[in-house]
């Protein structure tokens, strides 16, 4: 297995994190399983080899579509990789996918949803070069030169939403939603509504995430300590630590580190 992050160009900094290519050259032995917690991004993926597959709240195996998009998720998921699988990523920013294609991220939340839905016959084309592409570069410029096309067709408009959503991934989520709105001069209420509908997830749970996410990369040091993690992370006590942790990723601390340590390999990274 191999997996591979790549930079936008600078047009598209300020909307999407990375590209990303995971794929195995060859058929594998067996199947890989994968647990992925929420990361408060978004994401457009395109299979052109095997598709995986993720496990739903019964513990059923589906496949996923050919190529997707994918909204925010508030719980962590667990994927599955067989056969011989190949894909290319977008993670967007948190309101990235709402600023390039216009599409209201809240009707993404904890779903995949296959793009000819979204996008009709310019997804099917877009999906057909994909497959006809040979390499990772190749794909990525096409989707380079989609995402700048979208771009150029959105009315981009920076906004209240887009000022709440900075603050709070600059401050790793450990700030007062309420102060936030008065800052903006917004009612807490129209600011729920509006931040909820442009990233997916409401301020305080996407303030959840985000600190979870600092914490879960303090967590992984070979340093970690538990107590400085709390305090670092802003947590009234460690049991509150705790709760976001499991409430995030469905595992306790000690299994936690010990599976995200891991990940790197496990994952060809």
């Amino acid at each position: 297995m191999v997996y591979r992050k790549y930079q936008p160009s600078i047009a598209l900094l300020p909307f999407v994190r990375c590209y990303y290519v995971w794929e195995s050259h060859r058929a594998m032995e067996g199947a890989l399983e994968v647990h992925s917690p929420p990361n408060g991004l978004g994401g457009m993926v395109f299979n052109y080899e095997d598709p995986y597959q993720v496990q739903d709240a019964k513990g059923r195996w589906e496949d996923v579509p050919r190529s997707f998009i994918a909204g925010q998720f508030t719980k962590s998921y667990t994927l599955r990789l067989k056969g011989r699988p190949g894909m290319i990523g977008i993670a967007f920013g948190p309101a990235g996918l709402a600023n390039v294609l216009g599409v209201p991220m809240i009707a993404f939340t904890n779903l995949r949803i296959e793009l000819k839905l979204v996008l009709g016959s310019e997804a099917d084309q877009l999906e057909n070069r994909i497959l006809e592409s040979k390499t990772s570069q190749q794909r990525i410029t096409l989707l380079e030169e989609f995402l700048l096309k979208q771009l150029c067709k959105s009315r981009l408009a920076i906004d209240r939403e887009d000022y709440a959503l900075a603050s709070i991934v600059q401050q790793k989520g450990m700030l007062s939603i309420s102060k936030l709105s008065d800052e903006l001069c917004i009612s807490p209420r129209q600011l729920r509504r509006r931040f909820t509908e442009k990233v997916g997830v409401s301020p305080k749970l996407f303030s959840r995430i985000k600190r979870f996410n600092y914490v879960s990369y303090l967590s992984t040091s070979a340093s970690s300590n538990w107590m400085d993690i709390v305090d670092e992370g802003g947590y009234y006590d460690q049991a509150h630590f705790i709760k976001d942790l499991y409430d995030f990723s469905g595992k306790k601390p000690s299994d936690f580190i010990n599976y995200y340590r891991a990940m790197p390999a496990l994952i060809g990274a």
